[in-house]
């Protein structure tokens, strides 16, 4: 699967974070606002998106994390 968006067909996916299962992705389309779930290796990279994902959710928890000390 390439990332070009299945709705719109004209933006490029971008990865947004894990699943609630953190066993799948969730990208979003920047041109019409889509957003949804794939399987860990959604575009057929050798799953390296996972950890794409696995990155992003690791910031976003740490920036939650230093929000709430900071109160």
């Amino acid at each position: 699967m390439s990332r070009i968006c299945r709705e719109c067909k004209k933006g490029t996916l971008q990865i947004e974070g894990m699943n609630d299962y953190e066993d799948g992705i969730i990208v979003s389309c920047p041109e019409c606002g889509t957003e949804y779930e794939l399987e860990a290796d959604g575009f057929g990279e050798g799953a390296m998106e996972m950890v794409e994902a696995f990155e992003i959710e690791q910031a976003r928890r740490k920036k939650e994390e230093k929000e709430d000390a900071d109160g």
